[in-house]
């Protein structure tokens, strides 16, 4: 009964493999007690949750009660490129007032998805829902029940106004930024020469260290409720719950953890991942991940904060419909460091400390510098010069599983045993030691090389910027330093480098070329570009079918930037042998960082390719990513790509 009522309490479901979706303007209360005008799509916010099944051809028409164009993309999807939804790309010019557009889709895949709009803010303000494909076959992942879990963040704000107020202030929705008394309790710890040098650095270089996020005061929503409308998960004693969570948020990273509940991560963008048991992890705008949970019964707290811990929603998982949940402790509020833009180096003839001679930006003295592939991957360099942990000595390379090595796996000939369960590394140490900072470096894997791309020749000064704590250490009041801190020794949290293809990858073969990515922006404008150009003003990358190419993206600013790459699916080169690289079509590149992935051009059309922070992408960052109609690898005529006129 518990669960009948829960049912219809969600977003209705649509229940065939033809669809029609109407998108209208709608004045709902998503946050109980204020009514908010929002753009739903058959009366709800989010969107019915779509259930396709590989191997079919979904058709949807869409019909446009708005007053403006629209459109709908679906994220993630193998599509003709006709039917991707991104105007401006493929002849596509989007949806009309009042017009219906008839999508037809060939289903070449399953996992979890998601869809949304595509066209100025309407992706804000409510259009967008879930998309769950299931396997032909019988379904690799095994549970008894799911819960699908589409995260959103939502505001009361036109987004058009949201966009204007970023124009004129980048800093409009900064309630962070640091105050007199902030400086006070800084200079009481720090010292008032170190404080003023540091806060001067900042406003040399017009950057606020609190910018963590661009957009805040959003309520975030679960499945498109707050915590006071008490969104609820059931389940059944014993049994193995599969949850799909969708970061659908137009601007937030979140954290996610169910605590006192191990989550292991089964799946990444709708593809099947080795398991990794984790109890937390960190979810970039539009990334998808599959979750097995064994909850114990009883009621459990799902808990879900962005980055900058000024948003929450908290869940219930329950298998009593009158206990409750209560939300975790408080985790304090970042500072940003200098040194996540490269800024702090020594200076010329400054001696050289260990950090900084583990990062490579330098020698130290008397000191041999280690062989390639000697280090511990449980304790980088970077980690063991700060004191957060001990390198094991190098051993011998051997494969992870004698009977199936390396080569054999990408070749498809086998499938390597793992050594036994595998858990997140993010968190490397189990404990603080003696001298450590009071929170762990938290290494997400969302990139690496934090000089990659930096021209300090151009940068006055910035060879010496002051530093008052490392990454882990708090300031005078309580904040903790770094963009990707937070998580307490000892969790299991997930890292980018933990995924592991599932099954090995055929297509394996090096890439043929490199193209870089540069991630940039004008803060003060509020102008965000990719290699220099605003969308539409400079160049596209022309690919040509079947090429295989590695394309790098350099990360120039401050901010965390999830790119998204439509139509194809591309291979996150995170350490894993060639073949074992997990595909993914969002890659998150933390600031300062550099982060590449291998393509395999094998989708004709024409591909945004884009930050997925909506505001960043509507101020122009986006491109074009062409893959030309020209012979396939095999000598014969790839498709033609498709227009609609």
């Amino acid at each position: 009964m518990f669960l009948l009522a829960l049912g219809l309490l969600l977003p209705t479901l649509a229940q065939a493999g033809t669809y029609d979706l109407v998108v209208e303007r709608a004045a709902m209360q998503i946050v109980p007690g204020r009514t908010d005008s929002v753009i739903a799509i058959n009366g709800s916010v989010p969107g019915p949750t779509l259930r396709f099944k590989e191997g079919e051809e979904a058709v949807v028409r869409v019909t446009n009660k708005l007053s403006a164009t629209t459109s709908i993309h679906w994220h993630g999807l193998l599509v003709d490129g006709a039917y991707d939804g991104a105007p401006g790309f493929n002849g596509f010019a989007g949806i009309a007032p009042g017009e219906t557009y008839t999508y037809r889709i060939r289903i070449r895949q399953s996992g979890t998805y998601w869809y949304h709009a595509h066209s100025g803010g309407h992706e804000q303000a409510g259009q967008y829902g879930a998309l769950i494909i299931a396997p032909k076959a019988e379904d690799p992942i095994k549970s008894d029940m799911e819960h699908v879990i589409l995260l959103s963040d939502h505001t009361r704000e036109d987004p058009a106004r949201v966009q204007k107020n970023l124009k004129s202030d980048s800093g409009y929705y900064n309630w962070n930024k640091r105050t007199l008394p902030e400086l006070m309790r800084d200079a009481k710890k720090f010292g008032m020469k170190a404080t003023m040098a540091e806060r001067a650095a900042w406003g040399d270089m017009r950057m606020d260290a609190t910018d963590i996020a661009d957009v805040t005061g959003y309520a975030l929503l679960m499945q498109g409720r707050p915590t006071a409308a008490g969104p609820t998960l059931a389940f059944q004693p014993g049994q193995r719950v599969r949850l799909r969570f969708i970061n659908g948020s137009a601007m937030s990273f979140m954290d996610i953890r169910i605590p006192g509940v191990p989550m292991t991560i089964v799946a990444a963008d709708g593809r099947e991942v080795a398991p990794v048991t984790v109890d937390e992890f960190r979810m970039g705008v539009a990334e998808t991940y599959d979750v097995i949970v064994e909850p114990p019964a009883g009621a459990h707290a799902l808990w879900v904060e962005t980055l900058d811990r000024r948003a929450s929603v908290l869940g219930r998982l329950t298998s009593d419909p009158t206990l409750t949940v209560a939300a975790p402790a408080a985790r304090p509020k970042q500072v940003l460091l200098l040194a996540e833009m490269g800024h702090s180096m020594p200076a010329p003839g400054e001696a050289c400390s260990a950090e900084h001679a583990a990062m490579g930006h330098c020698q130290l003295a008397g000191v041999t510098p280690v062989a390639a592939g000697a280090a511990d991957p449980d304790c980088p360099p970077e980690h063991a010069a700060m004191g957060h942990c001990t390198p094991k000595a190098p051993a011998a390379v051997k494969p992870a599983d004698p009977d199936c090595p390396p080569e054999h796996a990408a070749m498809g000939h086998c499938t390597p045993k793992t050594a036994g369960p595998r858990a997140g590394t993010a968190v490397a140490l189990a404990a603080r030691p003696a001298s450590g900072t009071p929170f762990p470096v938290v290494d997400y894997g969302f990139g690496k090389d934090p000089m990659a791309g930096m021209d300090h020749s151009q940068m006055k000064g910035m060879m010496n910027m002051p530093v008052l704590g490392k990454e882990g250490d708090t300031d005078g009041s309580g904040r903790v330093f770094g963009w990707a801190t937070g998580a307490p020794y000892g969790a299991r949290v997930l890292s980018m480098r933990d995924l592991v293809a599932l099954q090995p990858k055929a297509d394996a073969a090096a890439p043929t070329r490199e193209i870089i990515v540069r991630l940039q922006g004008n803060m003060e404008r509020y102008i965000w570009t990719l290699n220099g150009h605003k969308f539409g003003e400079g160049p596209p990358i022309d690919v040509k079918f079947g090429e295989r190419v590695r394309v790098t993206f350099i990360n120039e600013t401050m901010m965390a930037h999830p790119m998204h790459l439509h139509g194809m699916f591309f291979e996150v080169e995170n350490g894993q042998a060639p073949g074992l690289m997990p595909e993914k079509n969002v890659i998150v590149v933390a600031p300062g960082r550099t982060q590449s992935i291998i393509l395999t051009a094998n989708e004709a059309g024409e591909w945004p390719l884009h930050c997925h922070l909506l505001y960043h992408m509507n101020s122009g960052m986006m491109g074009k990513l062409v893959v030309a109609n020209v012979l396939g690898p095999d000598g014969k005529a790839a498709p033609a790509v498709q227009h609609v006129h």
